[in-house]
């Protein structure tokens, strides 16, 4: 006799909630143990969640974009219980667990062997990246067709049927473009977590950049004085103890947006991120108390953070509780660039290459150092008139170098 089952979300680790991205299968379909019936995906990774049992899907309880927990219920499965054989196979009347491998009409895979284009057979790789149901995979296997050369048309860049159907015609017919060789390159998880956060920063946040630039003749003396006694001090380190002691004139940039967007946290603590370049992409790891560091112990820490960051030995916590962000871009090069705004922080302060420029004293024109300075704020939280006063502190802070030692 027919039973009915509820498919629970099973423990999935450490983890709250995850989005539903992707529902594999619809009323009435007849899956298999171990079936995927649908797909979930957290910062880290997209996972699919099997049937535990066999049986007919009776209703489905999520929907694509919600949020679940373990223990909740995915879908309810009826169970024949009685002919093995019988619930083994899906009746004619049902679909298969998606309709992606039926969209490829008149595509036979025992034939793909046989197609080429400009005399190159179809590769038969598939990467691992490409964002596709297993079945999806199956069929690309069987076809001989690379995942990776495929931009999917579904939810963040899911490979749908019509995708890979639309992709094999082109071949066949030799419609698609011949360019040459194309190497694929996955990006890295670092890239990948922080081109979204960046897309979303940049789309959510109303950005104001404030440009400037400022006299540090005083400071690059007092570098260049320090240099012969073997004290080696970055530009970087005065930036960060100058911007601490104008974050405390100007608290509202020490600052993040709660969740709602409709309160302003002000933190008590100067904590400043400081992004790096690494061999797998940018990070932004936290310096903390900053104001009441010294000059040669931010330098210190710095060198010892940075090697970490790049041999990938930062733990998490050292990436979070920043107020304010510094983007240094000066060992590299450029005249000026647009910082985009971490959030939930408002502001962010973009570096370039020092610059010697002919500078006006009243009597002539001297050679002097002047470095570029970019601040981008939230228009939400700053106004005009607050970024620039912030800006033009800064620069009074940088330029009189007794500002910073006293």
């Amino acid at each position: 006799m027919p039973t009915t089952k509820n498919v629970t979300l099973p423990d999935i680790g450490d983890f709250d909630q995850v989005e539903v991205i992707e529902v594999l299968v619809s009323i009435g379909d007849h899956v298999e143990e171990n079936d995927s019936i649908i797909t979930l995906e957290n910062d880290k990774a997209t996972m699919e969640i099997p049937a535990p049992f066999s049986g007919k899907i009776k209703s489905l309880e999520v929907k694509v974009g919600e949020k679940i927990t373990s223990g909740d219920i995915i879908a309810t499965v009826e169970s024949a219980g009685t002919d093995p054989a019988e619930e083994a196979q899906p009746s004619t009347e049902e679909a298969e667990p998606t309709a992606e491998p039926s969209a490829i009409e008149g595509l036979k895979p025992e034939s793909a062997d046989k197609v080429e284009v400009a005399d190159k057979p179809i590769s038969v790789e598939t990467s691992p990246e490409s964002h596709a149901s297993p079945s999806i995979r199956k069929l690309a296997r069987e076809l001989g067709v690379n995942l990776s050369n495929i931009t999917g048309s579904g939810q963040k860049g899911r490979i749908l049927g019509s995708d890979l159907k639309d992709h094999v015609k082109q071949i066949v017919t030799g419609s698609g473009p011949i360019e040459g060789g194309v190497e694929v390159v996955a990006l890295s998880r670092i890239k990948k977590l922080s081109g979204k956060h960046l897309a979303k920063c940049w789309g959510e946040i109303p950005h104001v950049t404030q440009f400037d630039e400022v006299n540090i003749e005083q400071m690059e003396e007092f570098r260049a004085h320090q240099k012969t006694r073997d004290i080696k001090l970055s530009p970087l380190v005065f930036i960060m103890k100058a911007v601490v002691q104008v974050l405390k004139q100007h608290p509202n940039f020490n600052a993040s947006l709660d969740e709602s967007g409709d309160n302003l946290l002000v933190k008590q603590y100067y904590n400043l991120g400081i992004a790096m370049d690494t061999p797998e992409g940018l990070i932004v790891p936290v310096i903390r108390d900053v104001g009441k560091k010294s000059l040669i112990e931010l330098a210190d820490e710095l060198a010892e953070i940075s090697t970490r960051a790049r041999e990938g030995g930062l733990r998490k916590e050292e990436m979070q509780g920043a107020g304010f962000t510094i983007s240094s871009l000066g060992g590299i090069g450029g005249t000026q660039f647009t910082p985009i705004i971490n959030s939930p922080e408002v502001a962010i302060l973009g570096v370039s290459r020092t610059q010697i420029k002919p500078v006006w004293n009243g009597d002539e024109f001297v050679p002097t150092a002047t470095l570029p300075l970019a601040l981008s704020y939230d228009h939400r939280v700053i106004d005009g008139v607050q970024g620039a006063k912030f800006m033009s502190d800064l620069n009074q802070v940088l330029k009189n170098i007794m500002e910073i030692l006293l």
